[in-house]
């Protein structure tokens, strides 16, 4: 009975609510393990209690060693489920089970990205590869096909890493992309996010315009026929996130960069780095495809050190930098409006 309460809501949130795959294969993770817990002290959702939830908990924290994050969102995904069951009659009988049973305090902190540098360096890295590679290419035919290969993955690599840099894309929306998604003339892409939902995020940057054609050049000359942008090597077949999660890993290893990243810090560079440049907050979420603004504000408007080094030499009361007076109102204008609208 549990099992097909829970298949009736993945359904649920598939057609009616319209969540993504990914987020489908996680809430179905989660509630089979935590239905399989039920299962385990002889019981179901109709008879779940405070006491089974606590439990349920304290296996995740000590067993299993999960973070405060990943015991929140196992708990939201529980809770959703539950409600889902009250809708027919279905949920615990036991009233004590309300919102505030499911609530678990986790620590607010900033989103990681990337610095400026860190970002160049990774990029140059990657290019600096599929130079080398052509250069070999052009002096030797003994592993035309072999290196010929690795030339298309790095292409694919510098590809997508620059468009996840470049854009805020979330790594299944960059892995989601059609060609037929690609308008060459308008130098746009169309996105199905989260939810769904459609957007549009432009190419129109030199940079990333070079990676695309080249990528595509590539695709090409090795006859690669699929409708999916992003294919791997083996068989052409659609790149997979954990694919694109070891490979930024090798990159990185490659570029000699110490520091921990995943291809969502991308997403978090472009956010933070876009309004320390002093992008419009809106603009940014409406690119990031956020349901809120507030969502945006929340993650990234945090300063970077560096940010906050240059503030301190400019604005100290013993700096020898003067500010001039229109400058300085300007400044004032700008904070007071900026406290007003996210305060």
């Amino acid at each position: 009975m549990n099992n097909q309460w829970l298949t009736r809501y993945l359904t649920a949130l598939d057609v009616e609510q319209g969540y993504g795959r990914n987020t489908l294969a996680t809430y179905g993770r989660i509630l089979g393990d935590f239905l399989r817990f039920l299962d385990s002290r002889r019981t179901n959702v109709r008879r779940l209690q405070r006491k089974d939830v606590g439990s349920y908990v304290q296996i995740l924290r000590s067993e299993r060693e999960n973070s405060a994050r990943s015991i929140r969102l196992k708990l939201q995904a529980i809770r959703s489920f539950l409600h889902y069951l009250d809708q027919y009659g279905a949920a615990p009988r036991d009233t004590l089970l309300g919102d505030n049973d499911f609530r678990y305090k986790v620590e607010q902190r900033q989103a990681e990205s990337l610095s400026q540098s860190q970002l160049a360096t990774l990029l140059h890295s990657v290019a600096r590869q599929v130079e080398e590679v052509q250069t070999a290419l052009k002096h030797s035919s003994s592993q035309a096909r072999r290196e010929t290969k690795r030339l298309f993955a790095l292409k694919r690599d510098l590809c997508l890493l620059t468009l996840l840099a470049s854009t805020g894309l979330r790594v299944s929306e960059a892995l989601g992309i059609k060609l037929l998604d690609i308008d060459p003339v308008d130098k746009s892409i169309l996105i199905l996010g989260k939810g769904k939902r459609y957007r549009t995020v432009f190419f129109d940057l030199p940079a990333l315009q070079k990676v695309l054609q080249d990528y595509l050049a590539a695709r090409q000359a090795l006859g690669v026929d699929h409708d999916m942008l992003f294919v791997s090597t083996k068989a052409y077949r659609p790149l997979q996130p954990r694919g694109v999660q070891k490979t930024l890993k090798v990159h990185l290893r490659t570029a000699d960069l110490s520091c921990v990243a995943s291809p969502h810090t991308l997403r978090h560079t472009f956010a933070s780095l876009a309004i320390e440049r002093g992008a419009n907050i809106k603009a940014v979420s409406q690119i990031l495809g956020h349901s809120n603004c507030s969502i945006t504000i929340n993650l990234y408007t945090h300063l970077s050190n560096e940010h906050l080094r240059q503030v301190m030499r400019l604005c100290s009361p013993l700096s020898e930098v003067e500010i001039p007076l229109e400058q300085r109102v300007r400044m004032r204008k700008q904070h007071l409006a900026y406290i007003e609208k996210t305060g």
